[in-house]
C-alpha cells in the first residue's frame, strides 16, 4: 500500500527533524556549565487496527544523560565547585524553607555568586557584637586594645546562589561549629554570610615557643623575648565581650656563677618598667642547658611535660568607655593560667630571637573571605586569621536521575519516574560515590565529534525519508494518470 509509504516517510521526517533539534540544542550548550546532553532514540510504530502492516513508521524518544560526567575545569574562583560522580546541587527559589518538595530544583552548574535577598527590608538595627567600639585603658590611661569595628554597611542578608536567582542549600554549623547532615531535604538552609559574621576570640591558655638565647650574653645583662597574649573582658554596661591584647615578656638572666644556667621570669606590657599591664606569678624558673645548647631541665616544672611551666597572669584594672554611653566602668579581669612549653628553647651563640611560636588565643574577627573546599565545606576566613567551617555542601541523588524533569537554567525538578531523593555528603557512608573539586566547574558532557557524526547520519536519514515520500508521490501520480 502506497499509503504506508507516505506515513512511514512522514513519521521518519518528523523523527529526524526532532533529532536534529536535539543535536542543535546540544551544540548550542557545549560551553554551558553543568549542561547534560540529550539523545533521541527510535522505535517502530505499528497500527493498532492492522498490527501486521508496517504503515505507521517510527516514533522518537528523547533520553537525558544527567548521570554522565562532564569534564572538570579549574577556574580559580572561590565560589566555584564541581561535583565528581553522582549527585546534584540542591537549589531553592527562596532563602527560606520551600513550601513543598516540588519547589526544590537540582543542578550541576557549580558557578555561584552572592546575591541580596530582595524580600528582606534594609534595617539599621545593630547587634551587640557590632554596636559598641570598646576601648580598654589601664590605670595610667594608656589604651592597650581597641575592639574591632567594621565599617558601616547595608544589613540586608546576602546569600549564595546561581546567576538566575536560585539559592544554594546546605547544612549549617550550629553555635558550637558542629554540622549534623541528614539524608533528607529537611534541615537544609540557604548559605548566608555577610561582613558582620563574627567569630569569637579566645583566651590564651597554651604557648609553644621555638627560640634561642645567646650563650655569649654577659652575666650582668638580660635577654627579653615577647609574644602576644589575649584575655576576654566583658563590659558590664553593654554586655559586649572583646579581647584584651597585650604582650608577655620572657626575661632571661644568666646565673652569675654557673655556666649554662639561666633564670626566667615574666613581665606584662609593652613598657613594663614604667607602666606594667599586670603581673605574672609562678617564677622565677631555673633553666639548665647542655653543652650542645639544648634545654636539659626546668625547675620548678608544671604542665604537660618536663619542659613546661605554668604562669598565672593578672591584668591591672581596665576602664571601659563606650560609644553609646559616656559612663566609664572600671573592671579587674580575672587571672589567666597559661601553660608554656619550652621544649624547643636553645642556648647557642648568635642572636636572641624567636624562630616561631604558637599560642591559642585570639581577638574577635569579622568575616573577610569565604570559599569552598575539596572536602565539601563552605569555609569562612576571618580578620583574626581564624578559619571556620560554616556549611557542609550536600548533593541529591536519585535511582533514575535521567528521568528528572528538565527546567530552564540547567536545572531539573523532582519526578515520580526518577525515584525518591536521597541527600548525601562527602565522607559519609557512601564514600567513593561522589566528591567535590573546589575552584572548578563541570563543563557540559557534550562531545562535538559525536554530535557532528549524529548530525551527518540524521541529515542522511531525513534525505532518504524525503526521497521515499517523493517516490511514493510519483507512483501515485502514475496510477492517477492510467487510462
Amino acid at each position: 500500500m502506497l499509503w504506508g509509504a507516505f506515513t512511514n516517510s512522514m513519521t521518519a521526517m518528523m523523527a529526524q527533524s526532532h533529532s536534529m533539534n536535539v543535536i542543535g540544542q546540544n551544540v548550542a550548550n557545549i560551553n554551558t556549565a553543568g549542561y547534560k546532553k540529550a539523545e533521541d532514540t527510535f522505535q517502530t510504530s505499528l497500527s493498532e487496527t492492522y498490527p501486521n502492516w508496517n504503515i505507521f513508521g517510527v516514533n522518537k524518544m528523547t533520553r537525558q544523560s544527567v548521570d554522565r560526567q562532564g569534564t572538570i575545569l579549574g577556574t580559580g574562583g572561590n565560589l566555584d565547585m564541581a561535583v565528581n560522580g553522582q549527585g546534584l546541587f540542591i537549589l531553592s527559589p527562596t532563602a527560606g524553607t520551600p513550601a513543598s518538595e516540588t519547589d526544590y530544583s537540582f543542578g550541576r552548574a557549580g558557578s555561584f555568586m552572592w546575591q541580596v535577598d530582595n524580600t528582606a527590608a534594609t534595617t539599621t538595627t545593630t547587634t551587640t557584637a557590632t554596636t559598641y567600639s570598646v576601648s580598654y585603658s589601664d590605670t595610667n590611661n594608656g589604651t592597650t586594645s581597641r575592639g574591632a569595628e567594621p565599617p558601616s554597611a547595608n544589613l540586608q542578608p546576602t546569600y549564595l546562589g546561581t546567576p538566575d536567582g536560585q539559592y544554594l542549600l546546605a547544612f549549617a554549623a550550629d553555635a558550637d561549629g558542629v554540622i549534623t547532615p541528614s539524608t533528607s531535604l529537611s534541615g537544609l538552609s540557604a548559605i548566608r554570610t555577610d561582613f558582620y559574621n563574627l567569630t569569637a576570640g579566645q583566651d590564651t591558655q597554651a604557648v609553644t615557643m621555638r627560640a634561642n638565647i645567646d650563650s655569649n650574653t654577659m652575666r650582668s645583662d638580660t635577654v627579653e623575648l615577647s609574644i602576644p597574649v589575649y584575655k576576654a573582658v566583658a563590659n558590664p554596661d553593654t554586655g559586649v565581650t572583646d579581647y584584651l591584647s597585650d604582650q608577655i615578656n620572657f626575661v632571661f638572666t644568666p646565673d652569675p656563677a654557673l655556666d649554662n644556667v639561666w633564670s626566667l621570669d615574666f613581665t606584662l606590657g609593652s613598657n613594663p618598667a614604667t607602666t606594667p599591664s599586670g603581673t605574672a606569678t609562678g617564677g622565677p624558673y631555673t633553666l639548665t642547658f647542655g653543652g650542645n645548647g639544648d634545654l636539659q631541665s626546668v625547675t620548678p616544672t608544671g604542665g604537660s611535660n618536663s619542659f613546661s611551666i605554668d604562669t598565672d597572669i593578672t591584668w591591672n584594672t581596665v576602664n571601659f568607655t563606650s560609644s553609646v554611653t559616656a559612663v566609664a566602668t572600671a573592671l579587674t579581669p580575672t587571672a589567666s593560667a597559661i601553660s608554656i612549653d619550652l621544649t624547643d628553647l636553645t642556648q647557642l651563640a648568635g642572636n636572641n630571637l624567636i624562630y616561631n611560636f604558637q599560642q591559642d588565643g585570639n581577638v574577635n574577627g569579622y568575616l573577610r573571605d569565604s570559599y569552598f573546599t575539596n572536602d565539601g565545606y563552605f569555609v569562612g576566613s576571618y580578620t583574626n586569621n581564624e578559619t571556620k567551617r560554616l556549611y557542609q555542601i550536600p548533593v541529591a541523588t536519585f535511582n533514575a536521575p535521567n528521568q528528572l524533569e528538565a527546567l530552564n537554567g540547567t536545572r531539573w525538578a523532582l519526578s515520580d519516574d526518577a525515584g525518591d531523593v536521597v541527600v548525601r555528603v562527602q565522607g559519609g557512608n557512601d564514600e567513593g560515590l561522589m566528591s567535590f573539586t573546589a575552584s572548578a566547574i563541570e563543563q557540559s558532557n557534550v562531545t562535538i565529534e559525536d554530535e557532528f557524526t549524529k548530525m551527518i547520519i540524521t541529515q542522511k536519514a531525513y534525505s532518504m525519508a524525503t526521497k521515499v515520500f517523493q517516490t511514493a508521490d510519483e507512483m501515485t501520480t502514475t496510477v492517477r494518470d492510467l487510462k
